[in-house]
């Protein structure tokens, strides 16, 4: 069992396990980036670090809607970046054991896999994809 953070894009359920997060920011304020455009939001001071705000459902390809007030920000192992989710909700237990393959037709290869959570599917966010399919954005 692994403590996962629920949180929703769009209309989805997705997870990320709690030790790919640092922490959970209340509004914080977000800098303009001169020139930032797509999913870079902006820039945050988090503790004295300056880091990139990526808007989540932007970079996966869900349409344009309100966000969370909060930020998730992920380890230094994970390039140190905050996130912007539709809505965080809350840290459940999940089986990562018994995790099922994404759906084919899921097209998103930034699930690691899914999850059962109180008969509701949870896509596991595998975020090594995330921040390639962010990298090659910037690349381009």
């Amino acid at each position: 069992m692994a403590l996962t953070l629920i949180f929703t894009l769009g209309e989805e359920l997705y997870g990320l396990e709690i030790d790919a997060i640092q922490e959970i920011i209340e509004d914080p304020p977000l800098h303009y980036v001169p020139r930032a455009e797509g999913v870079l939001s902006g820039a945050i001071n988090f503790h004295g670090q300056i880091l990139a705000v990526i808007d989540l459902p932007s970079l996966l390809g869900f349409p344009g809607e309100e966000r969370d007030h909060r930020q998730m920000v992920l380890t230094p192992e994970f390039k140190s970046l905050a996130l912007t989710v539709s809505t965080i909700q809350r840290i459940v237990k999940l089986d990562l054991s018994a995790l099922q393959p994404p759906p084919e037709s899921s097209g998103n290869s930034a699930i690691r896999g899914v999850a059962d959570l109180d008969e509701a599917l949870v896509n596991l966010l595998d975020v090594d994809e995330v921040i390639n399919q962010l990298e090659n954005s910037y690349a381009e």
